[in-house]
């Protein structure tokens, strides 16, 4: 929408607009008349949110965001029920036991109401002081408590009054908060501050107590849980775990590991002594005679070889029965052996020339070498019983293993909790001590000298500019919404119609047409420019070839009847001659108001047609040179009127004595009775007005008139606003 358009429409308004913006002047006028004088009074606390200066019970980050909601918290506790509460109560408390300092005077009107008589001045102060004393609030479900807040509401001390004149808010970028309090006694103002500052530590430190209480012996019966919890733990560990595991492992392992080595020795011996008894056996075979004196020495030697084996055997039984550990053992276990061995060796040796070795050595040889077959046989089988023992205890110790990391980690896991909770005791503890909150009042309000300027000039400036704001945009947004043509450069957007002249809107019943071309008498505004735009559609019409005119239009109500007459004043003005013939069959307006005969439809000619036939159905206007043939009207079309020999197909005669011939037909949205007409008309002018708005059916009737081939004129844009026909 055009910006010019839309100012021209404010201007079009503006007394409205002037009007409307004193009259809230006005009324904000009248509503602060009786405004009373308010005294401010300001307190401020600190609350040790953003200083560091207290005693640091754990170290802690600066967080912005939880700042804000602390301090909003805070602000909100101030505000709170009962913190105002408390704080009427002690006023109501003050007002009644000291009427002489009382800081609100009752008037007559104010002890005549129910909430003054309904209740006693002791039985008020009784209520009072007990609910101020246990910081309990007033009950609405209790019939004598409901008095007294009937009560407060008479001295304008109930909560919905204190709050409307108390704000609390934090001081910006820093660490206060303000309290602030409007009242029409300035001591009042400074009670109040004061009191609800009182009030919120009263209650903040009632409220701390009583949380570190239950804190406390919530924590003590915790931390003796978890001290309990600990204690089994590690005597369950103490029970289960016993000598360090893995040195238990690592020990027996290196026992496995030597009884090993000793049961591949002995392997290797029960090898070479069967080896040996194998070679003795077959040289028994072969041997037939015995050596008494080789059987004497045999046997002396057999004698020493049971000695070396029998020491031999003990030395290793020892060293196996102090757990294979003792190195001295050991080695001598292995000297022994050695010894055995190379006894036996030597008379192994000895044995080979059969001259020098009898049977009874061989035989005494061989049961040596059995008997050391059956040792080492003995003692592997001891080996092997030793290892699967050690091999068992090293499984057990590998569960145990197990259970003893399983009891380690609930043993840590409970230090942990035991901890934890024991910390939080601490601070709890240290919290009853040195406080996290720093709360302290620093400035305390004073009564208020003077009154608070008057803010009554800017409250009247922004009534009158609120309004003024308001006017304006409802009027901009009706004209948004506003969707008709208004304009005639939103004609030839909308429409698409060649534009023939325009005509402004003009009072009819104020300034009749006659007066309007009348040039002796003063004009307004408003008629002389439509007399001069009604001469701009004359010269338009006088520069064209045609004669007879027919107008119509889209929709009814146009505006067709006022064209027809306002151009027939001005051409009779440039000594024209026109007749008018009312062909709206339907509206037969034209023909009603110049009170013309009703002939059109029922005159037809007996013979050739020519002026005097006529001129008995012709009727004067009253304008000069100005005619008109007025119509009985009726629910019909013309072409279902008017014969064959009927008066529009017979004009010439007329427009040689006419200059020109004006005919009006119905609405095109409605009738066809514009279509048929057209035969009879040389062109079409289509009347539209500046109040419609286009539709569907306006946009069919247009499509038509472009259709028309050179047989329409253009259109004539009527009812526009004198302010919007440049546009």
């Amino acid at each position: 929408m055009d910006l010019i358009y839309l100012f021209n429409s404010l201007m079009r308004r503006k007394w409205l607009i002037i009007i409307s913006s004193v009259l809230a002047v006005v009324i904000a006028f009248l509503f602060t008349m009786n405004q009373k004088k308010l005294y401010r009074s300001s307190a401020q606390m600190a609350t040790g949110f953003t200083t560091s200066d207290q005693v640091k019970l754990k170290d802690e980050n600066f967080n912005i965001i939880e700042i804000d909601v602390k301090f909003n918290n805070v602000i909100e506790a101030l505000r709170s029920t009962k913190v105002l509460s408390m704080v009427a109560y002690n006023l109501m408390l003050h007002d009644l036991e000291s009427p002489d300092k009382a800081f609100r005077q009752l008037t007559d009107e104010d002890r005549k109401k129910d909430g003054f008589r309904n209740i006693t001045k002791d039985a008020a102060v009784k209520i009072l002081k007990d609910k101020y004393t246990h910081e309990k609030l007033l009950s609405s479900y209790n019939p004598e408590e409901k008095k007294v807040q009937e009560l407060m509401k008479v001295y304008e001390y109930d909560l919905e009054s204190i709050r409307k004149m108390l704000s609390v808010g934090r001081i910006q970028k820093t660490d206060f908060l303000d309290i602030q309090f409007w009242s029409t006694n300035p001591e009042l103002s400074a009670y109040m501050v004061n009191e609800v500052c009182s009030e919120f530590l009263r209650s903040n430190e009632s409220a701390r107590s009583q949380q570190n209480v239950q804190s406390i012996q919530t924590m003590e019966k915790l931390v003796a849980q978890k001290k309990a919890d600990l204690d089994e733990k590690i005597n369950n560990l103490r029970t289960m775990g016993g000598v360090d595991v893995s040195v238990e492992s690592s020990t027996k392992l290196e026992q496995i590991s030597s009884l090993e080595s000793r049961m591949t020795e002995e392997q290797n011996t029960l090898n070479s002594a069967t080896l040996s008894l194998q070679q003795l056996t077959k040289q028994l075979a072969e041997m037939e005679r015995t050596n008494a004196q080789t059987a004497s020495a045999s046997s002396a030697a057999s004698a020493e070889l049971s000695k070396l084996r029998t020491q031999m055997n003990e030395a290793n039984q020892e060293y196996i029965s102090k757990g294979a550990k003792d190195q001295e053992l050991y080695n001598k276990y292995t000297k022994l052996k050695a010894a055995y061995r190379d006894k036996l060796n030597s008379l192994a040796t000895s044995a080979a020339p059969a001259s020098t070795i009898t049977k009874a050595d061989l035989q005494q040889r061989q049961r040596e070498l059995e008997l050391q077959a059956n040792t080492s046989r003995q003692n592997i089988e001891t080996y092997k019983t030793k290892i699967r023992e050690l091999n068992n205890s090293v499984g057990a110790a590998a569960s145990r293993s197990a259970t003893n990391l399983a009891l380690e980690k609930e043993v840590s896991i409970a230090q942990t909790e035991y901890e934890n909770i024991k910390s939080r005791y601490d601070a709890v503890m240290n919290n009853t001590i040195v406080p996290l909150d720093n709360f302290r009042q620093i400035l305390y309000g004073q009564p208020a000298g003077e009154p608070e300027r008057s803010k009554r000039l800017i409250i009247l400036a922004l009534a009158g500019m609120c309004m003024f704001v308001f006017c304006c945009i409802a009027i901009i947004f009706l004209e948004y919404i506003d969707v008709s043509i208004k304009t005639p450069s939103q004609f030839l957007k909308t429409v698409g119609l060649k534009l023939l002249g325009v005509v402004n809107k003009v009072n009819m019943k104020k300034q009749p047409i006659a007066n309007i071309f009348d040039t002796e008498q003063k004009k307004d505004d408003q008629a002389v420019t439509f007399r001069e735009h009604l001469r701009k559609l004359r010269f338009e019409i006088e520069n064209k070839s045609h004669k007879v005119y027919l107008f119509t239009s889209a929709r009814p109500r146009e505006g067709k009847s006022t064209i027809i007459k306002a151009l027939a004043h001005s051409l009779s003005k440039s000594q024209k001659k026109v007749l008018i013939i009312d062909t709206n069959f339907i509206n037969n307006t034209l023909t009603r108001e110049f009170e013309a005969k009703q002939e059109l439809e029922s005159f037809s000619a007996a013979g050739k047609y020519d002026y005097k036939e006529v001129q008995g159905i012709i009727t004067p206007t009253g304008i000069e040179g100005v005619d008109i043939i007025g119509c009985q009207g009726g629910d019909y079309t013309p072409a279902e009127v008017l014969g064959d020999n009927n008066l529009l197909n017979n004009l010439a005669p007329l427009t040689e004595a006419y200059d020109y011939i004006l005919m009006e037909g119905a609405a095109l949205n409605v009738r066809s009775d514009s279509k048929e007409l057209l035969n009879f008309a040389d062109t079409m002018i289509s009347v539209v007005s500046a109040k419609s708005t286009i539709k569907q059916t306006d946009k069919e009737s247009f499509q038509y008139l472009q259709s028309m081939n050179g047989k329409f004129t253009g259109a004539v844009l009527n009812c526009v606003n004198k302010e919007n026909i440049d546009m």
